[in-house]
């Protein structure tokens, strides 16, 4: 089942992923089941601000879900910690290492690692709900989980809620939640939400036009390890004049 992340082009208000697979130019892009480095992560920790947002999760409706995939799926392979449930889940999501591709399995690991305090698991459980992998799609709970993903410090899922908010999937259109969040991403080592904040101030949606901003956004993203970062950097580089 192909993935992708939630980044776009400087292009179009749409954009293709990096990894190839054409998307509806509807609405946001269902993200991979990557794990980026948490806020804690030594090799990024000059870029943490230590700020943390305090995120209402609605309780009876996560409960709500908890039970309806431990009906659903009964048992699940055993894991002992959030971390080796998030890992367990993306292989079954993605069919890796020898195990035939389950959703709704992977989707049973996601919750359990959310629930053991893994802030990755709990943006992979909202990756499901955001794509319908496993779940019934939700862009409701996909964002709830983001949202406790991206209190408990996973940049990512600061960058998914962010996603929502500008196409308006859950949520109300909100170009203003969407800037604040990916610009929470970038701060704390997301390369996605650095290129996803260029893509706005290089079009001026949402925040003044600030090309040169833009083009600094883009070239912290592509330095990151982001493709589609250094794509919207070359995009937005200017061409040479031509001498005669």
């Amino acid at each position: 089942m192909p993935r992708s992340d939630n980044q776009k082009s400087v292009s179009a208000p749409r954009a293709a992923s990096s990894d190839g697979v054409q998307h509806s130019p509807e609405g946001p892009l269902v993200g991979t089941w990557s794990h980026a480095a948490s806020w804690d992560d030594p090799s990024v920790t000059s870029r943490r601000l230590g700020i943390m947002a305090v995120v209402g999760l609605g309780f009876l409706a996560v409960f709500a879900v908890v039970g309806g995939l431990a009906r659903n799926m009964g048992s699940a392979p055993s894991c002992a910690t959030g971390a080796e449930c998030a890992q367990l889940g993306a292989r079954y999501a993605t069919g890796a290492e020898g195990v035939k591709e389950n959703d709704a399995l992977a989707a049973r690991l996601f919750q359990r690692s959310c629930e053991l305090g893994h802030a990755a698991g709990c943006n992979d459980l909202g990756l499901a709900f955001e794509g319908g992998a496993g779940v019934p799609q939700d862009y409701e709970r996909a964002m709830d989980y983001f949202a406790r993903a991206c209190s408990g410090g996973f940049a990512e899922g600061c960058n998914n809620r962010g996603a929502l908010y500008e196409h308006g999937r859950g949520v109300p259109v909100n170009l203003g939640d969407a800037q604040r969040l990916y610009s929470q991403a970038c701060r704390h080592g997301s390369a996605v939400g650095c290129s996803n904040l260029g893509v706005l101030y290089a079009q001026g949606r949402g925040v003044p036009a600030d090309p040169a901003l833009a083009s600094r956004l883009f070239q912290e993203a592509c330095k990151a390890g982001s493709t589609v970062g250094c794509n919207n950097l070359v995009d937005s580089t200017p061409a040479p004049l031509e001498t005669f």
